[in-house]
């Protein structure tokens, strides 16, 4: 039921609207074969009376028929190298064709070899009928019973094809749902129940994936739709999640039901799916929560990934973040000692939890404590909390990275670590709640830590403040005005969904809230999860996900944002030697940037700043324009003294790294 109800009703996509009658077509006509069955051992008049008006279900037999032409000709017209995959579709859309013109024309012969009377509760009979009315009876009966065996005959050729064509998803479909334990796990579970072995080694062959995961590529319906709701796919990763699936059923097929290859199998990593799929994933779960089938893409391409970090075939930004995490517990490589450096110049005195009793333990998380561009906003957050009168402490240095994106990025023993360390400070610690600002970490800490039974209230800071604001204790002196949007972050929104406090919190600062055509459940992701925002994109793409989200918000009506226009008429304005700072996060557009930053003013003094400084990307810089190539660091002060020295190899007075008014930062 929880699968028709998905397919047909669920779906808000146009192209799945054929597939969703097709399927209640499947359903309308099990029903009424099954009247028809009644009355063959049942044939007095209520049951016939009944079973008569049940055929009112055949006339949608006529629109289904109709329907299927549709993906027919689509089929047809696919691309070239889709042609034999489009060629069984439309062999299997025949076949169902075949079954339904079999039954209406049998009915349509019954009535005539019946003396040719029609009947309000068969209309596409009846119609038909009269087009035959010219057979004589007997031939009408002869071509009846004609219809019937064709009929049979189709029902038992497809019988024998289902377990050799993806239409198998009619039987093990729900098995899948049945055993996929979605209702008893948190949503996006990674433990996998049944693996023998630690998960820590993740799986390199089918013969390591449990029986579940194996379950999932044959009750893969091919629809499609997790690829659509793919960002990776979407911006042109080489990542397709359902065929990943599909990619796993082929190879255990191919190898373990018909081993022929010897020693010369493909493997599964490297041969079927290749490493760029696997670190293309966001995790972001786009793809689980369209899958009418409750297939697990997201788990299965993290147990290949915890394969390649035991191997050690990562990346090397991949490396020295796991490097820092497992030295210093944070991705940024600092003493844990800098972890609450901020708070000296919040002008608050916040309580340390381990030595005082609050109600809140803020976990600030990496990224609030650590990125300078956030320490402002962490900074103001707590001064919010603190004029709300909000009893809340600090775990200080003994807070740890949470472990999400560790997780999600395979590396299973260190998460555990990270996991083991920040339970044992939280049970010295002395709180009620937590609260956290960040949505990755309120995942963690809300569904993925054990804590034995003492599991504390865990809540996004969004919660905590509508909360306040609802009690009154957060007075609003003066409101603000305008339109905004609001981006619904994949671990708040997807993963636990918390939709309504931001956007209540928003809503009670005065502003309209316009959502963007993707949002709640349809969030398109920023594509920073799973580990991504340590990666980096060296191939190709179309368009990254953070871009593609950035558009689809200015795409708003009387929404204010920043434009590229601003920033060039802002460059053009400067009748003076500026100097503008490049980050290069993609190095293709580069030269593009720099040739414009040039014409706009020819006597600009670029600085291009990179966390990956590479001798062949320098060099194109230099070609481009650039004065220098300066290696990223997110610690402000180091920042700044690269820039000063580059600056200073320039000729340019380090007086104009800051604040003068010769200056223009982009």
């Amino acid at each position: 039921l929880y699968i028709v109800g998905v397919t047909v009703f669920a779906s808000k996509e146009a192209g799945q609207s054929p597939r969703g009658t097709l399927l209640l077509g499947c359903a309308i006509m099990a029903l009424a074969i099954s009247l028809a069955g009644l009355l063959a051992v049942y044939p007095d008049w209520a049951v016939r009376h009944t079973a008569e008006r049940s055929m009112l279900f055949l006339a949608f037999l006529g629109l289904w028929t109709l329907t299927i032409a549709l993906p027919v000709v689509r089929a047809i017209s696919e691309p070239s190298p889709a042609r034999v995959q489009a060629a069984v579709k439309t062999c299997i859309l025949g076949l169902i064709g075949l079954l339904m013109l079999s039954t209406l024309l049998g009915n349509a012969f019954r009535l005539v070899g019946e003396g040719g009377h029609t009947s309000a509760w068969m209309p596409v009979g009846s119609a038909l009928s009269k087009a035959l009315a010219g057979l004589a009876p007997d031939t009408a009966h002869a071509w009846a019973n004609g219809m019937w065996w064709l009929h049979i005959g189709g029902v038992l050729f497809f019988l024998v094809y289902l377990p050799y064509s993806k239409h198998l998803h009619l039987l093990a479909s729900p098995f899948n749902v049945f055993f996929s334990q979605a209702a008893t796990r948190p949503v996006g579970d990674l433990s996998v129940l049944g693996a023998k072995d630690d998960l820590t080694a993740g799986a390199s062959c089918w013969q390591e994936l449990t029986w579940k995961q194996l379950l999932g590529g044959f009750s893969c319906a091919e629809c499609g739709r997790c690829d659509r709701a793919c960002p990776a796919t979407a911006s042109g990763y080489p990542l397709q999640p359902q065929q990943i699936i599909q990619k796993v059923k082929e190879h255990m097929v191919r190898v373990g039901l018909k081993p022929k290859h010897g020693d010369g199998a493909p493997k599964l990593i490297g041969d079927v799916i290749t490493e760029k799929e696997i670190w293309a994933c966001t995790t972001c779960m786009a793809c689980m929560n369209c899958c009418a089938v409750w297939n697990e893409q997201v788990p299965l391409i993290v147990t290949l990934r915890r394969h390649l970090v035991s191997q050690g075939q990562v990346e090397r930004t991949i490396q020295d973040m796991l490097g820092n995490l497992q030295r210093y517990g944070n991705s940024f490589g600092k003493s844990d000692r800098m972890r609450a450096k901020w708070t000296q110049t919040s002008g608050l005195q916040i309580k340390d939890a381990r030595k005082e009793q609050v109600e809140y333990l803020w976990f600030v998380g990496d990224y609030a404590s650590y990125d300078p561009r956030c320490e402002d906003i962490t900074k103001k957050t707590a001064n919010v909390f603190a004029r709300a009168g909000l009893d809340f402490g600090l775990l200080y240095e003994a807070e740890r990275n949470a472990g999400n994106d560790v997780r999600r990025v395979g590396e299973e023993g260190l998460f555990e670590m990270l996991r083991d360390k920040n339970l044992q400070a939280l049970g010295k610690a002395k709180f009620q709640k937590i609260v956290t600002t960040d949505p990755h970490t309120y995942h963690t800490l809300k569904n993925e830590y054990p804590w034995n039974g003492n599991r504390p209230e865990v809540r996004h800071y969004t919660e905590v403040l509508e909360q306040l604001v609802q009690a009154g204790k957060l007075p609003l002196k003066q409101k603000l005005s305008g339109r905004v949007t609001y981006h619904d972050p994949c671990y708040l929104g997807r993963y636990n969904g918390v939709y309504d406090a931001p956007r209540r919190v928003l809503q009670a600062l005065g502003l309209e809230v316009v959502e963007m055509p993707r949002c709640r459940d349809r969030s398109y992701c920023c594509g920073a999860g799973g580990g991504r925002i340590w990666m980096e994109d060296t191939e190709k793409i179309a368009e990254r996900p953070a871009e593609n989200r950035i558009r689809e918000a200015v795409a708003l009506g009387n929404v204010q944002t920043v434009s590229r226009s601003d920033v060039w008429e802002r460059l053009a304005s400067c009748h003076c030697r500026a100097t503008v700072i490049v980050d290069a996060l993609e190095p293709e557009h580069l030269p593009t940037l720099l040739s414009r930053l040039k014409e706009q003013c020819p006597e600009l003094v670029v600085l291009v700043v990179t966390a990956s400084p590479t001798w062949s990307r320098a060099r194109e810089a230099f070609r481009y324009g650039a004065a220098d190539y300066v290696r990223k660091s997110l610690d402000r002060e180091e920042m700044l003294a690269a820039v000063r020295g580059a600056l200073n190899r320039l000729g340019v007075e380090p007086s104009s790294c800051g604040t003068g008014q010769e200056e223009c930062h982009v």
